[in-house]
């Protein structure tokens, strides 16, 4: 029977180690084997370890690597390196929790739809302090929400990382889609290194390679958020370094000789894509504006239009910059009324 591995690194999770293992051992897929990857030094962060040891002992399916402080990247290609001839893979964190039944929608999901490369799901995220939560987290799942088919994630993936890293379930001959990385470490090491997120880095790649993505309705997730959690602490999660793999993506997609860009939004998101456009030398022929006291004027020395413009314009590509809650579906409406060409990448929908 088809088996699962899933890729667990393991820090400073000792708080909840226990009730996210235990929700993998009630899972009705049963075949499956996990690496637990103590990314610590050799007397750090004990607890972590002395709970992770007691799961190998009680379950031979769980296996547990101590490679030192390797970093998160370090320690998810070293579970990768560990999946023997599995042909599912699957992400986990410490801190989360399974759904009983994740394991056999998702590996059902995968066998009826030979197509898809990367299978998500939906997930209920919740604070650990049990405090309500925030409301762009909020607002993050509804968006994440909405998205289901491959054309959704297509759409949505410069505008934020449209997959749940610890829910995601991917085929293992999917890593050879990654061509533009050395073929000789691409299956063993997916995961690169650097100032950047490293799954959103991951899923963009895979993309470019051909992958397709979905994500099931079901929730079979509970997604923790607490104050120590890697995208809030990190600095590879930064603003800033997604904005630089997004660009890095949109160049390898959508820049073309003789392509006629338009930007809406001269500011904020806005602002950075026609700095990065103009400095690419690709500037764009115009930035759309709604403030009248903008319109008129110029950016890096781009002249600032009206939506109104946009009619004559006729750009070949519209870059949809504006994060404001609301504003993107309004973008949307002006461009498809004017039968425009976008790309959105920023504003949440939904």
């Amino acid at each position: 029977m088809t088996r699962v591995h899933l890729a667990i690194p393991i820090r400073n999770v000792a708080s909840w180690l226990d009730e996210s293992l235990d929700s993998l051992v009630r899972q009705t897929y049963t075949h499956w084997t996990a690496s637990l990857v103590h990314d610590a030094e050799e007397e750090e962060d004990d607890q972590t370890r002395a709970l992770a040891q007691a799961w190998v002992e009680r379950d031979p399916r769980f296996r547990l690597s101590r490679p030192g402080r390797v970093g998160l990247v370090g320690a998810l290609n070293h579970a990768m390196s560990e999946r023997g001839d599995a042909e599912f893979l699957a992400r986990f964190d410490g801190d989360d929790i399974c759904h009983p039944d994740r394991l056999t929608r998702q590996t059902s999901f995968l066998r009826a739809n030979p197509e898809i490369s990367v299978v998500d799901c939906r997930s209920d995220s919740f604070r650990s302090s049990g405090d309500p939560l925030p409301g762009g987290m909020a607002r993050y799942q509804r968006w994440h929400d909405g998205i289901q088919t491959h054309d959704d994630f297509e759409r949505e993936f410069l505008v934020e990382n449209p997959v749940c890293h610890p829910a995601a379930m991917m085929r293992a001959d999917a890593l050879e889609l990654l061509a533009e990385d050395d073929s000789n470490t691409l299956l063993s090491s997916p995961y690169r290194d650097g100032d950047f997120p490293e799954d959103y880095d991951l899923w963009l790649r895979l993309l470019r390679g051909g992958a397709r993505f979905h994500k099931l309705t079901d929730r079979l997730l509970q997604w923790r958020d607490h104050d120590g959690r890697t995208s809030r602490v990190d600095p590879s999660y930064r603003s800033d370094a997604f904005f630089e793999l997004k660009w890095d993506h949109f160049q390898r997609t959508h820049i073309a000789p003789d392509l006629r860009l338009a930007v809406w939004g001269g500011r904020g998101h806005g602002k950075q894509w026609v700095r990065a456009l103009v400095g690419a030398g690709s500037p764009p022929i115009a930035v759309v504006d709604i403030n009248p006291r903008s319109i008129g004027s110029t950016r890096q020395g781009i002249p600032v239009v009206a939506p109104e413009a946009l009619a004559s314009l006729r750009p070949d590509l519209l870059i949809l910059a504006v994060g404001s809650e609301g504003a993107r579906t309004l973008m949307e409406q002006q461009a498809e009324q004017a039968a425009l060409r976008t790309v959105a990448v920023a504003g949440l929908a939904g």
